[in-house]
């Protein structure tokens, strides 16, 4: 039996996948079939400046992916890095809560996850959770995080001040500021925002939360973020993309 990997990339890469290329050519290719799912992977104006917002590009890009899934022939594997590992894992976890029945999905592995929860890691270093929230995956299959404890997109402290940066920028869009200045409007009067710190006269714990967000970004500009096929998985010697695939040539048919 053929089982089908589908990919989804991250903002600003390359149609297919630099990243996820270090998991996918490892894999058995009498036993699998790779797929890169076409989704927008757009972050407002980047990498188009007139690109749509993250938000609609997920909503686009899951109704894309569902498709993939239910057109396909063959038992499907989720593979995606960063804002795809959003989109693989927001679809992971609605088919495993049982929304879509039918669907078959074997498997999910999401490197930097941004929505990473704690309860899905299998990385015992990896602290905090993703930088713009958590979202449990219920594991009815395996599903795989890599999450680096340097790359504060998918480990970001509690009360870092960046998860508000997270939640203010996800619907902006040159294309459309209107959405953008809608969902603002609505995160106001909803209180959806992202706890951060609670207590602005606890003068250490801010200057702390602070300090640890300033490191985060310095971190994510000299490359923590974009290391997975360098870095070695903790505990092993294989680099966390190496691992992942791995992990996926294990799966049974």
């Amino acid at each position: 039996m053929t089982i089908t990997v589908l990919t989804c990339r991250g903002v600003g890469e390359p149609f297919p996948s630099p990243m996820l290329a270090n998991v996918t050519r490892l894999l058995d290719p009498r036993r699998f079939r790779i797929v890169a799912v076409p989704w927008e992977a757009s972050y407002g104006p980047v990498p188009d400046p007139h690109g749509v917002s993250f938000d609609e590009a997920l909503r686009t890009g899951r109704e894309m992916l569902l498709d993939n899934i239910a057109d396909d022939p063959n038992p499907v594997i989720l593979v995606g890095y960063s804002a795809g590992g959003v989109l693989a894992g927001h679809v992971a976890a609605e088919i495993s809560w049982g929304n879509h029945p039918g669907l078959d999905l074997r498997g999910v592995g999401l490197i930097s996850d941004p929505f990473r929860h704690p309860m899905n890691v299998v990385n015992a270093t990896a602290s905090g959770w993703g930088i713009a929230g958590r979202r449990i995956i219920p594991v009815t299959f395996p599903v795989w995080q890599l999450a680096d404890p340097s790359d504060v997109i998918t480990c970001c402290p509690p009360d870092s001040p960046l998860r508000t940066i997270a939640d203010q920028s996800a619907a902006f869009s040159l294309a459309d500021p209107h959405a953008w200045a809608a969902d603002l409007l609505d995160r106001l009067r909803t209180r959806r925002w992202q706890a951060t710190i609670r207590d602005w006269r606890n003068i250490p714990q801010v200057w702390r939360a602070y300090t640890r967000a300033i490191s985060g970004v310095k971190g994510y500009l000299t490359g923590e973020h974009t290391s997975y096929h360098l870095r070695r998985y903790p505990g092993s010697t294989r680099t966390y993309c190496e691992w992942l695939a791995d992990r996926i040539n294990q799966v049974k048919e």
